[in-house]
């Protein structure tokens, strides 16, 4: 810390000093503080590029939610799960500090699917709990989240939403000033024990534009509430690329090169984790290229991806290789309507080594899709949206196993009927259905980090669900809100469930039941004290229904912003049967102030966390919980059009013992966290 301080110190007194090294000009201006009575700029509106007609999240059809700004500043963590977590219906799936996967409304894993400038992170994240997500929070321009089905545009992985990282990894546009970008250092106290830099810079002269990247952070084992260690839950993350793009009126052309890798330990084993992946982009959109289209966009990425799990020597190898692509064209408006028509495919090749080998056996997947969606205004108030998807996915895998195929197909309608310049109603009903995963249909192994011993089931049919949504939201004025109320029926749920019958993993022995969950050893053979936990990919009809909302109101505008904001969510998820669904999030419920003005930034809140009333059959239940956070920021005068802020945040002030219900490993995470940095946009 002392020597962050005199970091700090000597940057901020540099940005005053010098404002050239910030803004990369070549002499330097004194600029004059800026009046305390000045109005706060209000930032243009940002249009969600996930969606299929991009426009600000309070004008979609569809439930979005949007953190950009200084909201990502505070709210930047190791992982996207722990990032997103207090946006109301969207929760994580953590494995100790290096995990947190997104679970939406309930549902996560291969049903959420994860990408950064739409396309897939292509790691194994789906694959287990401990497999961390191949994008860093501190990567993102901004983060979109689609919460409910979106599949149309993303196909199967996209049933439960959709979790989209926007950033300059390939610049389209070349900087004003001729260079633009951010960076941050930032420093925890010894309950994390964070060390981060990050930079990201794009340059641009005349066509062309570059951007590069670089991050590294470092964290020891944290510590849970009332100063507990947690052995073995150190993270090392390194994330680095670089892009170019030739960019012109016509619309613009570029690639990257990406390497990201993460070693993290399992909480409460010996075992380390170590992953890399090396990720090579080609993007580019073209304007009135082909007539009848106003733009043509496509995208394409190869991703190399391998991680070890073990100790000194490896005990199990995953390697994935998979190649996306995506082409999409818009059409001019024809008879009121604009529309968008695309195509989408990819190949993955997965195959793993050592015990993994057993754990899910080498697969292929081969899928393509071809998807539409069109928008019609009706009247001043009204706007119509439907749209279509088929495609086709085929399994082939090894050691005698099944291969499967699908063609699942989506089917939705939407609509949206603004009242005066305030209030939008909207409502959607659709069809969607996912081909189930490699994992679902082939595991059938131990899996050292999880401690569990998983059988898949190849006989899993195509998931089908149906779901119906309302919204409501008041987008301006002193109070604002948005509502959105859900039902989503499945037919032929898959989960991973528990199993009380006292047989061998094979199905041999004699059956007897306990009330608690079986466990086998390493060959599957039935042992209450043995290390594994046996568990199942089951099936069934299952219905999910909640709902979530957040309202705000100005307690005082004008130069001096303050808002005060109630938010809550709940979903409910049961099989048709009366059984509960296990790793559900539980109910939520909270408040928070921010404030804002030409100096100052501040955020505090304090969000209740259930015990969830509604666990399924052999399921432990966590303890509730409070999360209270604040965040105070500074501004420093701005030279130019570079800002800096200086920062310092408290997570968990009340030191609470956090354990999610959403995670299948039961370890409290950190406890009562400080950590202070600075922010520099230029």
């Amino acid at each position: 810390m002392r020597r962050f301080s005199l970091w700090l110190s000597a940057s901020v007194a540099g940005i005053l000093i010098n404002p050239a090294m910030a803004t990369a000009q070549s002499a330097a201006v004194p600029v004059a503080p800026a009046d305390p009575d000045t109005p706060v700029t209000k930032l243009s509106p940002i249009s969600v590029q996930a969606l299929a007609f991009p426009v600000p999240p309070e004008q979609a059809i569809a439930p979005v939610a949007v953190v950009d700004g200084t909201a990502l500043i505070r709210r930047r963590s190791e992982t996207l799960g722990e990032t997103l977590s207090g946006v109301p219906g969207i929760s994580t799936a953590d494995f100790g500090a290096g995990v947190g996967r997104p679970v939406i409304r309930g549902l996560s894993g291969a049903r959420v699917r994860v990408q950064e400038n739409g396309l897939s992170s292509a790691d194994v994240s789906t694959l287990s709990q401990d497999h961390a997500v191949t994008i860093d929070p501190y990567s993102a321009k901004r983060i979109e989240v689609l919460k409910g089905p979106s599949t149309l545009l993303y196909g199967s992985g996209a049933i439960g939403g959709v979790v989209n990282v926007v950033s300059d990894r390939i610049p389209d546009a070349v900087p004003d000033a001729g260079i633009s970008g951010s960076a941050a250092l930032e420093r925890g106290d010894s309950t994390l024990g964070t060390r981060l830099e990050h930079l990201d810079v794009t340059a641009g002269h005349g066509p062309m534009a570059v951007n590069l990247q670089g991050l590294r952070r470092l964290t020891d084992d944290y510590r849970a509430n009332d100063n507990r260690p947690i052995d073995n839950s150190a993270t090392d993350t390194t994330n680095y690329s670089g892009g170019a793009s030739y960019v012109g009126d016509w619309g613009y052309v570029g690639g990257a090169a990406g390497h990201f890798g993460r070693t993290y330990g399992v909480p409460g084993e010996e075992s380390h984790i170590h992953m890399t992946e090396n990720r090579y982009d080609l993007r580019g959109e073209f304007n009135d290229l082909v007539p009848g289209f106003s733009t043509i966009e496509f995208a394409g990425a190869y991703t190399d991806y391998r991680h070890t799990e073990g100790e000194a020597v490896p005990d199990e190898i995953f390697d994935n290789n998979e190649t996306e692509f995506r082409l999409a064209g818009t059409h001019v408006p024809w008879h009121g309507f604009t529309g968008t028509v695309g195509l989408q495919g990819f190949t993955r090749d997965y195959q793993a080594f050592g015990e993994a080998r057993t754990f899910v056996p080498p697969t292929t997947t081969d899928s393509i899709a071809a998807f539409w969606v069109e928008e019609r205004p009706i009247g001043e108030r009204w706007t119509v949206q439907g749209g279509a998807r088929v495609e086709y996915n085929r399994q082939n895998t090894s050691q005698g196993r099944t291969d499967t195929d699908a063609v699942p197909y989506s089917l939705s309608l939407g609509a949206k009927r603004t009242i005066g310049q305030a209030y939008v109603v909207t409502a959607s009903l659709g069809h969607y259905e996912r081909a189930p995963s490699t994992e679902e249909l082939y595991s059938f192994g131990p899996h050292e980090a999880t401690l569990t011993y998983e059988r898949g089931n190849p006989d899993f049919s195509t998931e089908k669900s149906e779901n119906v949504e309302l919204g409501f939201r008041k987008i301006n004025g002193r109070a604002r809100f948005d509502t959105s109320l859900y039902y989503t029926h499945f037919h032929d749920f898959i989960y991973l469930a528990s199993v009380d019958r006292g047989l061998n993993a094979d199905g041999t022995g004699a059956s007897s039941r306990d009330g608690r969950p079986d466990y086998v050893d390493d060959e599957g053979m039935f042992d209450p004290t043995g290390e594994f936990q046996l568990v199942d990919f089951a099936g069934g009809n299952a219905n999910f229904y909640g709902g979530e909302a957040k309202v705000s109101y100005d307690l005082l505008t004008g130069v001096r912003r303050l808002t005060a904001s109630l938010q809550g969510d709940y979903v409910r998820a049961e099989l048709e049967s009366g059984e509960n669904l296990p790793r559900i999030t539980p109910g939520r419920y909270g408040a928070a102030l921010d404030y804002e003005d030409t100096r100052w930034t501040g955020h505090f809140s304090v969000l209740q966390n259930s015990a969830t009333d509604h666990a399924a059959p052999l399921e432990a239940v966590s303890a509730s919980f409070t999360e209270m956070d604040a965040f105070v920021g500074f501004k420093i005068p701005s030279f130019d059009k570079t800002k800096a802020l200086v920062y310092v945040r408290g997570d968990n002030l009340l030191d609470e013992r956090i354990v999610r219900q959403t995670s299948f490993l039961r370890v409290p995470l950190a406890g009562r966290a400080l950590s202070t940095g600075i922010n520099v946009t230029f």
